[in-house]
């Protein structure tokens, strides 16, 4: 008599086998996204600030063009230092918030410089982000 239970058995050992597989390839999947969203909102906000500071030379320049007085050209890069500050600030609290707490421990930087940091760490990333090739 053939034993039917033998044969269940090897069915869910199979079924169970290939769905860990599937939940360990999905997971990898799932942090290399995380970890690559990181870098793109990096870089993104990275290129940003490259256009603050663009617009913040032309006002100068047309506030100097204009004969305002050096108070007041002074006071307007304090402000825009004020404003590039608390924009880089929100930015890593935004990534704070908005990564799920599962996740938070392997964010890898709580601040501006250490940002900065991880992007330079993950540089090859960033570049090919960036570069357009035909694979």
């Amino acid at each position: 008599m053939d034993p039917w239970w033998l044969h269940l058995l090897v069915f869910v050992f199979g079924y169970v086998t290939c769905q860990t597989f599937y939940f360990v390839k999905s997971t990898r999947i799932s942090l290399k996204l995380i970890k690559s969203s990181r870098i793109i909102y990096l870089l993104m906000m990275t290129k940003t600030l490259e256009n603050f500071k663009f617009t913040e030379q032309t006002a100068i320049m047309h506030l100097k063009e204009s004969k305002c007085t050096k108070e007041v050209i002074d006071d307007f890069i304090v402000k825009m230092n004020d404003e590039r500050e608390s924009f880089k600030k929100n930015n890593i609290e935004w990534i704070y918030k908005n990564t799920p707490s599962t996740f938070r421990d392997i964010i890898g930087f709580d601040d501006w410089p250490s940002a900065m940091k991880y992007l330079m760490l993950h540089r090859e990333e960033a570049i090919d982000f960036w570069r357009l090739r035909d694979d």
